[in-house]
């Protein structure tokens, strides 16, 4: 007659088994599937990009219509939604509940008024219409932890009060030099007093996303905070200038502008 093993001896096997296939799908690279909880104040960012130099897609967005629209979002999934301008190039930018990725993003919208309209602008000027998964890839965050898929968006956290300043530049647009500035602005590489530079002069987060050579800048501030007067007291920072002058090999500016100068403003719409 086969002998029977013991309840407890065979529990510990079933359950060593579970551990050793659960370490295997770990070293192989199988993703292990674990419910994730947010907190209350935590928010996605999904930030897109195109380019019009249509005057009549300007007039829609100087419509007192667009302004109306994008204050009467519907859906309490759609946090905010924003566009930034500066001369044929748009920067649109959307917070959202941390549920959602980049489909199920575009499906919330499409009950939302502005964005259907914002689309129906969009094609009417033969404009490219952004599909939801074209999402910018961000390449640098203040103090950055944490590397998102663009079209998973860029988990973020409520900062409290703010003053915001959109600006944008072109890079070089050579491979060797675009891998290299995507290296140094990745997480752990910015220089610590440059860090230490922005936070003591008032800057509460600050991100860059990319768009092919196009770099797009969002900073925000501390409300009171003003450009004009804090810029010449940043440059004086400690090795501020040195990585000014490190990154503008990257630039498609004079080396030797300032801050405001390089990178030039994209206004809110």
């Amino acid at each position: 007659m086969r002998r029977k093993l013991p309840y407890f001896l065979v529990a510990f096997i079933l359950l060593s088994a579970c551990g050793q296939r659960q370490r295997k799908n770990q070293e192989s690279g199988s993703p292990v599937q674990e419910k994730v909880t947010y907190t209350a104040d935590q928010f996605r960012r999904f930030t897109y990009f195109f380019q019009s130099g249509s005057s009549e897609l300007k007039a829609f967005f100087q419509s007192g219509k667009w302004k109306e629209d994008r204050e009467k979002l519907t859906s309490d999934k759609i946090l905010d939604l924003k566009v930034y301008n500066k001369e044929q190039d748009y920067f649109l930018l959307i917070d959202a509940d941390p549920e959602l990725h980049s489909a199920s993003l575009f499906e919330e919208l499409a009950n939302e008024s502005v964005f259907v309209a914002l689309m129906r602008a969009l094609e009417i000027n033969n404009v490219q219409v952004p599909a939801h998964d074209a999402a910018l890839e961000r390449i640098y965050k203040l103090e950055q932890k944490v590397e998102y898929d663009p079209s998973d968006g860029q988990l973020k956290t409520r900062i409290g009060d703010y003053k915001r300043f959109v600006w944008t530049l072109l890079l070089e647009e050579e491979a060797e030099l675009m891998a290299e500035y995507k290296r140094v602005h990745g997480i752990g590489m910015a220089w610590p007093e440059i860090t230490n530079n922005m936070k003591t002069i008032g800057v509460k987060d600050m991100e860059i996303y990319l768009h092919q050579n196009q770099a797009i800048l969002i900073m925000d501030t501390r409300p009171d905070f003003d450009l004009e007067e804090a810029g010449p007291e940043w440059q004086q920072l400690p090795r501020e200038k040195e990585w000014q002058e490190y990154v503008a090999k990257f630039q498609r500016t004079d080396p030797e502008s300032s801050i405001q100068e390089k990178w030039k403003t994209m206004k809110p719409c």
